[in-house]
């Protein structure tokens, strides 16, 4: 019991995970882009998650997508840009994936390397 006292009454910071993101790029000196894989049919195949996002590859990250959530930390701009563009989500088909989203979709949000917030697909 000493310990939640002491936790609940110690000085600690609680983030959001944009904020994490957004301290990760600063912090790295990398822009990254975090997503938020949305079913929209619960009999959908995984299949259809790699379909709103072609660059995911599911033995490399089929724990990222169970788990629900994961930040991609880019090399550089031009990478964070050609993958967000990659990305289906609540806006449909992209410029670069023609795939519809209708049992699949991945928000994401993208985060420049000075940790400033740019794009999200919604």
């Amino acid at each position: 019991m000493k310990s939640k006292k002491r936790l609940a009454g110690g000085k600690y910071n609680v983030l959001t995970v944009t904020q994490l993101m957004q301290l990760v790029a600063k912090t790295l000196k990398k822009p990254c882009i975090f997503l938020s894989f949305i079913f929209m049919d619960e009999d959908a195949g995984f299949d259809h998650m790699i379909r709103a996002a072609p660059y995911l590859q599911w033995d490399k990250h089929s724990q990222h997508i169970m788990d629900g959530a994961a930040v991609i930390i880019c090399e550089d701009y031009d990478e964070m840009q050609r993958l967000y563009w990659m990305t289906v989500g609540d806006d449909g088909p992209t410029k670069t994936n023609p795939y519809d989203g209708k049992k699949a979709r991945i928000y994401a949000l993208t985060c420049n390397a000075q940790g400033g917030l740019e794009n999200e697909n919604t």
